[in-house]
């Protein structure tokens, strides 16, 4: 906000320690990293920088051309990718951060996890990186951190009036706990607090002890919360597990208990409809589910609807890191999703099956199994599933698993990112593919579709006895 000239030009900066204030210079690029690819933040900063360019080396060359130092900021290095299940920090590290750093024009900061940022040490001569971790006990800061919990607690900054947060001295006293128990546990941090204030603010307790029950991690929030609502725990941790592992920006409304029963292998809709005191403090709204009725005329859409997600995404590392078995637990969505694309028509499945099916596959170790089927390559957002493919292709163990047709999509998907193409051109796109990959049978059965409307402009091939679909799935013990 210092650097951004209309920010700027709000603040007194007179009041503010003046080595703290950068001087005047241009503000800094800021793309987000969380759940784009390495090309997307390319692109997005040759935007910012009014570059016009149609291939990736031109915006590296631009970006060092005229001399100019530039200074980018790039934040969420840890949520990046469109899969979650795949490589995307690291992937992102190597094809776009490691090239911006070796710009001399380039001044670049990254918030990067801990494994990032020792890749990014070793690969770059030494003496040009310096690393900040924000974890290391020079960094702590017990006074702002109870000053912080402090401020949720209070009243004037919307906390309800209850007896321990409208007396100063009980607010104050159980702020200080609750930032010292969070700095000398392994996790502890402003979120442990922000939770664990949310949670008795939700839930208060009359007069809480700050000297017992103190949590130290996310994770120690949750299994406290739950116990003192006299709930188990496990329950609390089953209720978030879908959102834990969900795909995007976040799990559709309708989508919850149908998803966390399937984790469960219990139905658990009581759980979730009574139990939002329960579980309220740790989701937030993150946006509407968009209706998919514009991709295609024939499209059944569920129509708008609310999406869900845990507060903070290091909750989620938390509560993934507590499962037993990570693949099983997307092998069990994927298995609910797939049941839920009717007559397996993924032009009539909803967006988050249709877009999310291929993470929780490739997070399962299955989804070449999901690779044979045509219509689903149309249908799907081809930058998730162009990024869950390429996952697989990187690793040399599950390369050879790959089915012909997904390696023609793969040849196919850079054209199908850049047009930005609906599911018909995709489908036009796809059938040409194949016919040159001597897949007729895979062309075949997109032009079947009426809907597509992909025309036959080469000779036909016989008509296949049955159109492909995707192969079930191995159940897993």
């Amino acid at each position: 906000m210092v650097c951004d000239p209309e920010y700027r030009a709000r603040m007194d900066l007179g009041r503010v320690d003046p080595s703290t204030v950068p001087p005047p210079l241009p503000a800094p690029a800021v793309p987000s990293a969380a759940g784009r690819t390495a090309a997307q933040l390319l692109w997005l900063l040759a935007d910012h920088y009014g570059i016009d360019a149609v291939r990736d080396a031109q915006v590296y060359e631009a970006l060092g051309a005229d001399g100019a130092e530039r200074t980018v900021v790039v934040p969420d290095v840890g949520q990046a990718g469109p899969v979650r299940s795949g490589r995307g920090p690291e992937r992102l590290a190597r094809e776009l951060l490691l090239p911006l750093a070796a710009l001399d024009s380039v001044r670049l900061l990254a918030e990067v996890p801990p494994g990032i940022a020792e890749l990014i040490a070793s690969a770059l001569p030494a003496g040009t990186v310096q690393v900040v971790d924000l974890d290391a006990p020079e960094y702590a800061d017990p006074e702002g951190l109870a000053r912080q919990t402090a401020a949720v607690l209070d009243p004037v900054f919307g906390a309800p009036e209850l007896p321990f947060t409208a007396d100063p001295r009980a607010r104050q006293t159980l702020a200080s706990a609750l930032a010292a128990r969070a700095l000398a546990g392994p996790g502890g941090s402003r979120l442990t607090v922000q939770l664990a204030a949310a949670g008795w603010l939700s839930a208060p307790d009359p007069a809480p002890d700050p000297h017992q029950h103190v949590p130290a991690s996310p994770v120690d929030v949750l299994d406290l919360h739950a116990r003192r609502l006299g709930a188990d725990p496990a329950v609390l941790r089953a209720t978030l597990a879908p959102l834990a592992l969900a795909e995007g920006d976040g799990l559709p409304l309708h989508l919850w208990v149908p998803l966390a029963s399937a984790l469960a292998g219990r139905d658990m809709t009581a759980e979730i409809a009574d139990g939002m005191q329960l579980a309220g403090p740790f989701v937030r709204p993150a946006g509407i589910d968009p209706d998919a009725a514009p991709d295609s005329a024939t499209r059944t859409g569920t129509g708008t609807g609310p999406l869900v997600a845990l507060a903070h995404p290091a909750l989620g590392a938390a509560l993934r890191a507590q499962l037993p078995d990570v693949p099983a637990a997307h092998l069990c969505i994927a298995m609910e999703l797939l049941g839920r694309v009717p007559d397996q028509d993924w032009a009539r499945a909803e967006p988050y099956v249709r877009d999310a099916i291929a993470g929780h596959a490739l997070g399962a170790g299955q989804l070449p199994r999901l690779l044979t089927d045509p219509s689903l390559m149309a249908y799907a957002d081809p930058v998730v599933l162009r990024a869950a493919i390429e996952e697989v292709a990187a690793d040399e163990a599950a390369a050879g698993q790959l089915p012909p047709p997904a390696l023609t999509y793969l040849r196919a998907a850079p054209l199908l990112t850049r047009t930005q193409a609906d599911p018909p051109l995709r489908a036009r796109i796809l059938a040409a593919a194949f016919d040159e990959d001597g897949l007729p049978e895979y062309a075949q059965a997109l032009r079947a579709r009426p809907e597509l409307a992909v025309p036959d402009d080469r000779p036909a091939p016989a008509a296949p006895s049955t159109v492909p679909h995707s192969q079930p799935m191995e159940t897993q013990a």
